[in-house]
């Protein structure tokens, strides 16, 4: 029969047996879905498709790039002779332009590849914390850093703990550090930023080290995230115990090379075990690359541990 407009079907009774399957149908889908929010929690925002985070083997140094939409973001460049290394890979994952190019701090691990990078791939902008100039250092590779900034038409952007930077597909990256301005070590002035994906969640530290956590805790501005870019390649200076207790990453990377640091320390590394196993290192597995869809994150490495 052809429903009309208002045409309602009368209905019919039910017998007692199939009412009461029903209702027993409908409490177990109610717990069901219950126990699936308490599990996954709460979406923050709306996932659009996939964020990936790529922690690129330069060696003893730190090189990150995000990529999330059209948005690309580079985080550090390691060492001067890593330079070609990075634009290698960005050129080999298609990266035409970066978005963000953000300078952790001025020591040569971090920067000492971004002129290469700048003079190879367009930049709209590049993103510093902000560092007296006392404490600036009169370094090669920080005047190299200085001329590439200048030569590709950019300025120095300094960045303040809330600016928040709205990627595509609702990505959100938050600057949380550095808090002070007085510090003796120049780890200590690292950009500390908080990457969230829908229910996924990154913190990416530079070198900071204890004061530096010390000062985020004191702030309340740490909460748990799912994969933490381990602070100062493992170094026995940071990640300390109350940090851990505030972040509790369920998965760690740890960007180190061949080195006469002890990085990673030992201790730093029991540390972080009672907290995760998931512990990924660039000196053991090469360039990691994690795949977020905002809810879950997959992991990939380019070769197996020796």
């Amino acid at each position: 029969m052809a429903k009309r407009e208002g045409y309602r079907p009368k209905r019919q009774a039910l017998s007692p047996a199939l009412s009461v399957g029903l209702t027993v149908l409908l409490i177990l889908g109610l717990l069901l879905c219950n126990l699936i929010r308490q599990r996954s929690g709460t979406r923050t925002a709306p996932a659009e498709g996939t964020l990936s985070v790529h922690f690129i083997d330069v060696g003893q140094g730190d090189c990150t790039l995000i990529r999330c939409g059209e948005t690309e973001i580079l985080i550090d460049a390691g060492e001067q002779e890593a330079g070609d290394t990075v634009v290698q890979y960005l050129q080999g994952q298609r990266v035409r332009s970066l978005d963000y190019v953000i300078a952790t701090h001025p020591h040569s691990d971090h920067i000492g590849g971004l002129p290469r990078v700048l003079r190879e791939i367009p930049a709209e902008h590049v993103l510093v914390s902000d560092i007296p100039e006392a404490d600036l250092p009169a370094t090669a590779s920080y005047e190299r850093f200085l001329d590439a900034v200048e030569q590709a038409s950019l300025t120095l952007e300094i960045v303040s703990p809330g600016d928040r930077f709205t990627l595509d597909q609702g990505a959100v990256l938050e600057i949380l550090g550095p808090l002070g301005t007085d510090y003796k070590s120049l780890n200590n002035y690292s950009v500390v930023a908080r990457l969230t994906y829908g229910d996924n969640s990154f913190l990416f530290t530079g070198d900071m080290e204890e004061k530096a956590e010390k000062e985020l805790l004191t702030a309340q501005s740490l909460a748990p995230v799912d994969v933490l870019k381990v602070g100062h390649h493992g170094s026995s200076t940071s990640t300390k115990k109350k940090f851990l207790e505030a972040v509790t990453p369920a998965m760690a990377v740890i960007e180190c090379g061949d080195n006469s640091y002890n990085h990673p320390n030992a201790n730093t590394v029991k540390r972080l075990e009672n907290y995760t196993d998931k512990i990924y290192r660039t000196d053991l597995l090469g360039t990691i690359v994690m795949v977020a869809d905002g809810r879950d994150i997959q992991v990939h490495w380019e070769r197996e541990a020796a």
